[in-house]
């Protein structure tokens, strides 16, 4: 995602106005406890002498907050990695340094960037559908707030995610994390985390800024996977079944739920494809951060002896994840007992 719509959701996460007091908490979903969760797939080079294998974890999105991972196993085979491979990420950086009082002069057109051109509102955007569903779910996770009916869809379906994972008490990631941060700190294991960088021109920044304030986006499909999204998740029933299926392990049961709606792909589209984005960046950015990932995976399996990489458990799941692509490679790969 581009540097400067990076900063524009930041800005439009942290300045909305306190919701009422009288604001009704929901209840939470609860789960709590130690969990070994699923194992590791072993990857490995088909042949190869040097018996180098790549260890992979799966992060898990969504579980409870009262979840913990421990596993004594996975935890001894990350302490003794030689490194740590992390999922890709994109840095995008000014040419030159932008200072605090430079970025403070920014702000109020970050602050127009959340509004929808021509000042309409969500209910002239979205299909009757949809703004039905919007309603209920602004009731349920936003007090039933108006403030943002004049934002664009993608930062508001971005700020309903946020405030609906904190009221339902669950977690954006980060159980895997938790333990393997501390093994990190106490092993000293190397951490790589492939980034593809791209550079952009501090000169051309405010001017970027006021043509993405003319530019509608196509945001709608980023606004209904979200729905999708906080509804599943508002699912008690289905947020403890695959809590406990991941906490025993249970793959099986994992595929056979109705799967977690992914909103990341349509909402990075929905900004990817403004026409800002498409001077700034390539269109195929998703392929590139995919392929800059495998080579790291492939380069560390050939240098080491054991490397532990930690991935989206969803993307693991996935027919064309990760795991695809290392098949693709040659590569052998067992999945957790």
């Amino acid at each position: 995602m581009p540097a400067f719509i990076r900063l524009v959701l930041l800005v439009s996460l942290f300045s909305v106005p306190a919701l009422a007091a009288e604001e009704e908490p929901l209840d939470e979903i609860v789960v709590t406890g130690e969990f070994k969760g699923p194992g590791l797939w072993r990857v490995t080079r088909p042949g190869d002498s040097t018996n180098h294998v790549l260890w992979i974890v799966g992060e898990p999105l969504g579980l409870p907050k009262g979840m913990r991972w421990r596993s004594g196993d996975i935890e001894a085979i990350a302490s003794s990695a030689q490194e740590i491979l992390n999922e890709p990420g994109v840095n995008m950086v000014s040419d030159e340094k932008i200072g605090v009082l430079r970025g403070l002069t920014l702000v109020p057109s970050l602050l127009k960037a959340r509004k929808n051109p021509d000042d309409k509102e969500l209910d002239e955007i979205l299909p009757a559908e949809l703004y039905a569903r919007w309603l209920a779910q602004r009731k349920l996770f936003l007090n039933n707030t108006k403030r943002l009916e004049d934002w664009r869809p993608f930062f508001v379906a971005e700020r309903l995610r946020t405030k609906a994972m904190e009221k339902l008490g669950l977690r954006e990631g980060g159980v895997v994390w938790d333990a393997i941060g501390k093994i990190v700190a106490e092993k000293k294991v190397p951490v790589t985390t492939p980034m593809l960088k791209f550079t952009f021109k501090r000169a051309e920044l405010r001017g970027k800024i006021k043509e993405f304030l003319r530019e509608p986006l196509v945001d709608v499909e980023c606004f209904r996977t979200t729905l999708d999204l906080t509804e599943r998740h508002s699912d008690g029933e289905w947020v403890k079944a695959r809590a406990n299926a991941w906490a025993r392990g249970d793959l099986e049961t994992m595929r056979s739920l109705p799967p977690r709606p992914d909103p990341n792909l349509p909402c990075a589209m929905a900004v990817l494809d403004a026409q800002v984005a498409r001077e700034l960046i390539p269109s195929d950015l998703r392929e590139q951060t995919e392929k800059l990932w495998l080579d790291a995976a492939l380069a560390a399996l050939g240098k080491n002896e054991s490397t532990f990489a930690v991935l989206s458990f969803e993307n693991l799941l996935r027919p064309d994840g990760y795991l695809s692509r290392l098949r693709g490679a040659g590569l052998e790969i067992e999945p957790p007992n």
